[in-house]
């Protein structure tokens, strides 16, 4: 099937007067921040460079031994910017106001780059998370703080858009779309009404105190979520909007890569809903979430990544391809962490690398012949979660009753 690379193969020689922007889009935009623009595109009010000069000039300091040795999981950004670059509908845009700041001391992942395309709109796009680890830590403090990454995104549309009165657009992968619309709520009111849509691609919701804002309320109208049939990053904590679902060509964790997603024409190939699991991750984790204080939180998310980091992976794809020994040493690891944790994290390992790994392969190769059969191991992983949170509750009691 096809998909936004295919798109400016069919569509790129279109301008945006002949054919206006569209989600598609905003998806290639979104990506582009992936791309490491560092001495290449001006940065805050240093100048501009058309996407087709960034790309040679990409190209001139990159040789395509090195590009082609990435074996990351945003590998595909550079040629995606040479096929943006390549297309009569964006050769002529121009990029701008690049920033990048990644200090792991700080615990911050932040880059964002502007796009001014020929309709006289701004696009700013935030660079999203890569599949280290380490990135998806910083995904999981969302859950209980605001991490440096929120706040720079705020102080970086504040900066860019407040001295100018084109429309502006904002959008990103993954962290990227959750910045985008954290962002969005945090600038002044009167830069608010200039933004017209706000594009989160499979990136995390937020928590629900969050939403009861007003700031919140203000630009909800304005968001559209995207998500994979098999969503994990993108139904963590509370959706902001009802998203769409698009159809991917990847299975489990791997449909969060955008160019897996589905294009006919200048639309997505649309579903109803998320799969089984899909709706199986947000239904356990959100439901623990719920029940933790954020200091609880704090401790949960740390605990889970020293366990995920004692399978000696580095990006959270190979978490999902670990033989026997990746797993045990996770599940020794269960041993030596908070005891509200351990359960639950035990939990997540045999449910998402193995059951859920094993459900994914068996389905995207015909191998279970009826729904029924998938229904059954879904509801074999939901028992042992059901059974992990009724043994918590049962250890509070009893803790309770020794106290008194």
């Amino acid at each position: 099937m096809s998909n936004m690379i295919d798109y400016l193969t069919w569509r790129g020689d279109l301008s945006f007067h002949q054919d206006p922007f569209n989600s598609v889009d905003a998806l290639l935009l979104g990506n582009l921040s992936y791309v490491n623009f560092e001495n290449i595109v001006p940065t805050i009010g240093e100048g501009r460079i058309t996407i087709k000069d960034a790309c040679d000039k990409y190209y001139e300091i990159h040789s395509a031994e090195e590009i082609a040795a990435d074996r990351s999981f945003i590998k595909y950004a550079p040629p995606l910017m040479k096929a943006i670059a390549e297309s009569d509908r964006y050769k002529d845009a121009y990029l701008l106001n690049y920033v990048s700041d990644t200090d792991t001391l700080r615990q911050i992942q932040f880059a964002a780059v502007e796009i001014l395309t020929s309709d006289g709109a701004s696009f700013i796009s935030y660079r999203g998370t890569d599949d280290t680890v380490i990135a998806w830590k910083e995904d999981c403090y969302l859950s209980f703080k605001t991490v440096p990454a929120e706040t720079e995104a705020a102080i970086y549309l504040q900066h860019v858009i407040e001295d100018r009165d084109n429309p502006v657009r904002l959008g990103g992968h993954s962290k990227g779309g959750h910045l985008a619309i954290y962002a969005a709520m945090n600038v002044d009111s009167e830069l608010t009404d200039r933004i017209e849509t706000i594009y989160n691609f499979d990136g995390p919701g937020f928590n629900q105190e969050i939403m009861e804002l007003e700031c919140f309320k203000r630009i909800q109208p304005k968001i559209k979520k995207y998500v994979p049939q098999t969503s994990l990053v993108g139904t963590f904590l509370y959706n902001t909007t009802e998203p769409t679902v698009v159809r991917s060509n990847e299975i489990g964790v791997m449909q969060h890569d955008p160019l897996s997603w589905q294009v006919e024409g200048k639309e997505f190939v649309t579903c109803e809903d998320t799969d089984m699991i899909s709706h199986l991750f947000d239904d356990t984790v959100s439901g623990w979430l719920d029940e933790m204080d954020f200091a609880a939180r704090k401790t949960f998310v740390d605990d889970l990544f020293a366990v995920l980091e004692a399978s000696g992976c580095e990006n959270v794809s190979m978490i999902f391809k670990i033989g026997i020994k990746g797993t045990k040493a996770m599940l020794e690891q269960t041993t030596k962490i908070s005891s509200s944790s351990s359960g639950k994290i035990r939990t997540l390992i045999k449910m998402f690398v193995v059951n859920v790994n094993k459900l994914s392969n068996n389905v995207a190769k015909g191998r279970l012949e009826d729904n029924n059969k998938v229904l059954g191991l879904v509801a074999e992983i939901k028992g042992k979660t059901e059974n992990i949170k009724n043994n918590a509750v049962h250890n509070e009691t009893r803790s309770d009753r020794l106290e008194r």
